[in-house]
């Protein structure tokens, strides 16, 4: 933009030497014809002037050309680059005569100009008689005239830029504003990234973007789609955009929005308010002192964007106090779950309509490919708390790293429960479909934590662990899903579970199982243990084992990824005879939408051979043990149903 400044102040100076070139040749076509064709032959660019030069002869003589164009460049299109409906010039005779151009005053009487941009990067502003970097002050170029004031009335200035999918059509004139100071107003309305946008702009005057000495003062409101932003401050040097001190409040209604406006790469997330300072340091531009809202999470920190690579570079810190679990919905292309109170923006509100009238929960949204490509990101996160509702969650860290379509998420670590929760997230945006690759896992949780400040909070407990591996392909997170291959575990021991719970279940569903209720007592629970293996997306169980004080549990488990149906069968194993001894399996199944539990009538599965199926289901006990702590020995309840079984066998 400052070189744009430049170069059009530099037509308008030539114009407006040549204008007063012709004072000494009087009000005539001929001196009109002189000044089109002096001028043509500088720019390199037709020049007409319709009217003669109309001159009020004084000391200061007002000088007035009438019907000045501006030949546009061929691709262009749109007319002329330039209309001018008069241009006034008041000349002062006094410094004219020791060799001083000095014009106290400029007006510009309904000027249009029609600037463009093609998508290969060609402006019509270029002029191929004016090549290199603008002329400086001082640096042996002509001098311009001294100008003591513009005036701009009835402006008008179209710019269209198809390499960013801009057009803009607006109005600019000069005003003054209620101390009396002289300002320039831009009022624009268009389309920006295919979006409806406004723009409310107020600055310094056309003469202070060369005065570096005093702050040129911006104020604008800009709107595009639903994101609305408001700056106010000043620049020092507002020709190459530096020295800044600008405040910027940006509002709206999903952080994702920001990439095609301004290249900023975020997910979907719900509707957002953060303010903080720009600043530009070179091909750095910075927002720092950032604070805000995300949804319901609160926002704090400094983000940079590096345009001095061959793909922008983005680099900061973030942080918050209290981040809502809900407002990372978004990362996996989902929306926040539906909650009183929660904050959505409307394309989430859509998903989630979608997703209800699927039966689906897994998400569809395409990965934003594109964004991946054309961005780097070096962002550091911390949180202070994660709010999950009924999980003892506390601080959050995580790194995230994008390099050539390629990102990771390294480390992710959480505490949850008294324990670590963690792991890497990787995407190949490179391959086709995108190749996704998780690497999660859970130690030490305490279950008792989860129910906290609960009446089962006395009847409860128990240390879990558990991990997920998985890779896959898609272009969404259910197409990648679909494809995966990997496996989860889940391993809990040393606990107990309040009976009411249990009764929760159903009593027909707590005697399948083996739980033996008592009024006052929970349940006790040695041992449970959940090992899954996944192949193209169909997760079959190597082991599903609960064992209880009264009974091994058994059971098998199917989860298709594909449609997100399942189906788990448990069948009780008392350890001692009883009229309970012959159990009918208790029987999970649906999708994840839509699950439903209960007895399965039509079977009655015999005591015998137990023990054998039981060695079978737990030989991948061993490996998964250590997810509890790392310091389990010999002694702990897994490791004893595991020696017991093998001892059966």
């Amino acid at each position: 933009m400052g070189r744009v400044l430049k170069w059009l102040g530099i037509v308008l100076g030539v114009l407006v030497l040549l204008v007063v070139g012709a004072f000494a040749m009087l009000e005539t076509s001929w001196a009109r014809d002189f000044v089109a064709k002096r001028a043509s032959a500088a720019l390199g660019r037709e020049v007409r002037i319709d009217e003669n030069f109309d001159i009020d002869w004084s000391l200061t003589p007002k000088i007035r050309a009438g019907g000045i164009h501006l030949a546009n460049t061929d691709w262009a299109g749109g007319g002329d680059m330039a209309d001018i409906g008069a241009v006034e010039v008041t000349l002062d005779l006094r410094r004219l005569v020791s060799g001083t151009v000095a014009i106290p005053q400029l007006t510009l009487i309904d000027p249009k100009l029609n600037l463009a941009r093609d998508a290969q990067g060609a402006a019509n502003w270029d002029f191929p008689n004016l090549q290199g970097d603008p002329p400086q002050e001082g640096d042996g170029s002509p001098n311009l005239p001294e100008i003591g004031h513009i005036e701009v009335r009835g402006g008008e200035v179209a710019y269209r830029d198809d390499g960013l999918n801009i057009q803009v059509a607006s109005t600019v004139n000069t005003e003054r504003n209620e101390q009396g100071e002289d300002r320039v107003r831009m009022v624009a309305d268009g389309n920006y990234a295919n979006e409806p946008f406004h723009l409310d702009a107020t600055t310094g005057t056309f003469l202070a973007v060369r005065d570096r000495q005093t702050p040129f003062p911006v104020r604008a409101e800009a709107t595009v789609g639903t994101t609305k932003t408001i700056i106010d401050g000043t620049l020092t040097d507002p020709q190459e955009l530096a020295g800044m001190d600008i405040g910027v409040d940006i509002k709206g209604q999903d952080l994702s929005d920001l990439f095609p406006i301004v290249g900023f790469p975020a997910p979907s997330t719900p509707p957002f308010d953060v303010s903080g300072r720009l600043e530009r340091n070179g091909k750095v531009w910075s927002f720092t002192d950032a604070a805000g809202k995300v949804g319901d999470s609160d926002i704090g920190g400094e983000i940079r964007m590096d345009l001095g690579h061959e793909r922008p570079k983005v680099t900061g810190n973030l942080t918050s106090k209290n981040l809502d679990y809900k407002d990372l919905a978004g990362f996996v292309g989902a929306p926040p779950p539906v909650d009183d109170g929660e904050t959505r923006s409307p394309k989430q509100e859509q998903l989630a309509q979608k997703l209800e009238a699927e039966g689906r929960i897994i998400p569809d949204t395409p990965i934003n490919v594109e964004m991946l490509k054309k961005v780097d990101v070096e962002m550091r996160y911390h949180a202070d708390r994660l709010l999950v509702p009924h999980v003892p969650a506390g601080a959050m860290d995580a790194r995230i790293i994008v390099n050539d379509g390629r990102a990771k998420i390294e480390p992710v670590r959480m505490n949850v429960a008294g324990g670590k929760a963690g792991g890497i997230i990787q995407v190949d945006a490179q391959e086709k479909p995108p190749a996704i690759e998780m690497d999660l896992e859970m130690r030490a949780l305490d279950l008792a934590r989860f129910f906290k400040g609960t009446q089962f909070a006395e009847d409860m407990g128990g240390t879990f662990g558990g991990k997920l591996k998985l890779k896959g392909n898609g272009d969404t997170v259910r197409s990648m899903l679909a494809s995966s291959n990997g496996q989860l575990s889940v391993v809990m021991e040393g606990g107990k579970v309040s009976n009411l719970i249990v009764e929760v279940l159903g009593i027909d569903v707590a005697q399948a199982l083996g739980f033996v209720l008592t009024e006052d007592e929970p349940v006790a629970v040695r041992c449970v243990v959940a090992d899954l293996g996944i192949k193209d997306g169909l997760m079959k169980s190597n082991a599903l084992v609960f064992d209880n004080t009264d009974s091994n549990v058994t059971g098998e488990a199917t989860v298709n990824l594909k449609n997100e149906a399942f189906k788990v069968s448990m069948l009780a194993h008392p350890k001692d005879f009883s009229p309970l001894s012959v159990r009918t399996p208790v029987g999970a199944q649906g999708t994840f939408a839509n699950p439903h539990i209960a007895v399965d009538p039509t079977q009655a599965i015999a005591r015998g051979a137990a023990a054998v199926a039981l060695g079978v289901f737990l030989t991948p006990l061993a490996a998964i043990i250590p997810l509890l702590d790392p310091g389990e020995g010999k002694d702990s309840p897994c490791n004893a149903l595991l020696n017991n079984a093998a001892k059966r066998q």
